[in-house]
């Protein structure tokens, strides 16, 4: 198994964050990794997502997640991949500090696949703490102009 967790403080509460992550149809205008995601915000859905790869470059590929947790305003969990040769958990925890969010977000991988590629992998950690800035610029500028806000 291969872990990769990043962690940032978002000032915003818990649910002005949630209000940005778990609105999937909004990730094309804000997401550098997940640049599409289509499904419903709720436990078992089945949701479509398109990922771009670490530096923004390559080509983007495309995957159906099943998400496994979601407790709104505090976590945001989905699964995906080939169980035993490459699978990931992929997560968002949000948690009250003082007036703002400590977000842990991170994925685990697991499969043959991750003895393999697992320095590759260590490469996603720039990628997911880029996605890890851009949520605390879109929750800013969502608070500074809320008529371009929408809640999920």
């Amino acid at each position: 198994m291969f872990r990769l967790r990043t962690e940032a403080f978002i000032d915003a509460p818990p649910e002005a964050v949630w209000a940005v992550l778990g609105d999937f149809a909004r990730y094309p205008t804000w997401n550098p990794l997940m640049v599409e995601a289509r499904g419903r915000v709720e436990r078992g859905a089945h949701v479509k997502m398109k990922v771009r790869p670490p530096g923004g470059l390559g080509q983007v590929y495309g995957f159906t997640a099943t998400l496994t947790r979601v407790e709104r305003p505090g976590a945001l969990e989905w699964t995906g991949g080939i169980p035993g040769v490459m699978h990931g958990r992929h997560f968002f925890l949000l948690s009250a500090e003082g007036t703002g969010t400590r977000l842990v977000h991170g994925e685990d991988f697991s499969g043959v696949v991750t003895w393999v590629a697992g320095r590759m992998l260590k490469t996603l950690q720039s990628s997911y703490e880029a996605l890890n800035r851009a949520l605390a610029e879109r929750v800013k500028a969502e608070l500074a102009n809320p008529s371009v806000s929408t809640s999920a």
